[in-house]
């Protein structure tokens, strides 16, 4: 027994045997399945025979193009609470979540088996921020944005995760030539506390903006977010001024602002208040015939009950106004001037221009308006500014050495519209321009009299130094004409004396 343990015991080694190398294959194999079966457990998702790269890398796209947009800043980077001062935002929110992240997990393959994955991880971008920012604060416009166009990207691609377009909805977003967002998002890293310094010209006018930083894109943004300006009102004037308080006080926190310039800001709110609302009627309310066809193209960030209320208000006599509608819209066809200037007010473009001049003047209202409506290539924009700029190039030759506030006031003159003087910018009007007008002109006047004034003084300096050298060259001549006679006087004596004797 001992022996047939021990030759047991050495066959396995030895003994060279069908049955020995179908024992070695089948451990080796063993082991291979047992090594595979490891890697399976490693394996990264972009390894997995059943992710999809196509759909991945497609997404990864998407998630570039929107993260290219100046809108989306904010979301692109991990929300840092110790710099904006929100130190209570990982108590409040679970899974933090941006775009850089999720762009990085899909670059390095570590995370996402296919779009839908990569889609969820998207929501948290915007769930994060509804969850933990209160209502009105302005990242609430901002995300809204930017998941409307995350939305209408990812279907574009053909993805088809989020949110698909109403068939006939109309979006601002998707339409041709129109502008886009503005830019403002670097308002809001800014820290608890820090505000943005605001430069006024004479006029009353903010010059010297920063890109991102503008203070007119950042009005805009404020009464676009019924939060803040309600939209159940018939017009700016109707708004409570404890809302505009409200608005005032926004503004104030983002930037440093005198009392003084009050009244610019909320005219401006107003204006951005109006055409928030016409642009509103002519995407979502004109276009469509009857006013369910408007209630069921509700325009994004925009509550129903509002929406409601406006297509209601919109189609009431008051609101119409027929004829008044069509003087003006006959009014305004006849006024159409494009311009170049892009997001830039005039008064920042007359900073600017001051700026770069030797003499440190601010253009002319002529040299403004050819700046603003002059294309790269020196051509006019459109005929009606070639037009308008061959009517100044007579006047400047009808005011050839007249004062140039000649040629400021007939400018007015000419590009005056119902008490609003075309080419200067917010809150010109005729009346403000023909006091601005007068008061260069006295000015004007001061300078010359002031002028005449010192030539007289010069003159009669310059005369009573004449008078003054006239009496002392008589002085002198008298002291001259005295030791004369008094010498010839002496002479005379001597003569007399040496005479006698």
């Amino acid at each position: 027994m001992k022996r047939k343990r021990s030759r047991e015991r050495k066959n396995p080694v030895n003994a060279s045997t069908i049955g020995g190398d179908a024992n070695r294959t089948s451990d080796a194999s063993l082991k291979d399945n047992e090594k595979t079966a490891h890697v399976e457990t490693i394996m990264l998702p972009h390894q997995d025979p059943q992710c999809r790269k196509e759909e991945l890398n497609v997404a990864l796209g998407v998630v570039k193009k929107v993260m290219s947009m100046e809108v989306a800043e904010p979301f692109n980077v991990p929300v840092n609470p110790i710099m904006l001062g929100i130190t209570d935002y990982f108590d409040v929110i679970d899974t933090p979540m941006d775009f850089g992240t999720i762009q990085r997990n899909l670059e390095n393959g570590a995370k996402y088996m296919n779009a839908d994955d990569v889609f969820s991880d998207v929501q948290y971008i915007w769930k994060n921020c509804y969850k933990y920012n209160k209502p009105g604060n302005p990242i609430l416009e901002l995300v809204d944005q930017v998941k409307e166009k995350f939305t209408m990207f990812w279907n574009a691609a053909g993805l088809y995760g989020g949110e698909k377009q109403t068939k006939g909805q109309v979006s601002s977003s998707t339409q041709m030539g129109t502008r886009g967002p503005t830019g403002y998002t670097r308002l809001l890293g800014l820290r608890p506390g820090e505000r943005i310094v605001t430069k006024w010209n004479e006029n009353g006018e903010v010059i010297q903006q920063e890109r991102g930083k503008r203070l007119m894109s950042y009005l805009g943004m404020l009464v676009r977010c019924q939060r803040n300006a309600l939209l159940q009102v018939k017009d700016w004037s109707k708004v409570p001024d404890e809302a505009k308080e409200k608005l005032w006080g926004l503004v104030l926190e983002k930037f440093d602002i005198d009392d003084e310039h009050k009244d610019f800001v909320m005219n401006s709110m107003g204006n951005k208040y109006r055409s928030y609302k016409c642009n509103l009627k002519v995407k979502y309310y004109d276009p469509y015939g009857t006013d369910e066809e408007r209630l069921l193209n509700c325009p994004p960030n925009v509550p129903q009950d509002d929406w409601r209320w406006l297509v209601h208000y919109w189609v009431t006599p008051e609101a119409q106004l027929q004829a008044r509608s069509k003087i003006n819209k006959a009014n305004r066809s006849k006024y159409v001037l494009r311009h170049t200037s892009g997001s830039k007010s005039h008064a920042e473009i007359q900073y600017e221009q001051a700026l770069m001049r030797k003499d440190g003047k601010a253009p002319s209202k002529q040299e403004m308006f050819v700046l603003t409506h002059t294309r790269k290539d020196g051509t006019p924009v459109d005929n009606a500014s070639r037009d308008i700029m061959t009517q100044f190039e007579e006047l400047s030759a009808q005011q050839a050495g007249k004062s140039p506030t000649k040629a400021d006031k007939l400018f007015t003159e000419v590009m005056n519209r119902h008490g609003h003087v075309r080419g200067f910018g917010l809150g010109q009007t005729r009346f403000k321009a023909s006091v601005r007008t007068l008061v260069k002109e006295f000015a004007f006047v001061k300078e010359q009299l002031a002028s005449m004034n010192q030539q007289r003084e010069k003159q009669r300096k310059e005369l009573e130094e004449m008078a003054l050298q006239k009496h002392r060259m008589q002085e002198e001549m008298q002291e001259w004409m005295e030791e004369q006679l008094m010498k010839m006087k002496d002479e005379m004596m001597q003569e007399f004396q040496q005479y006698i004797h």
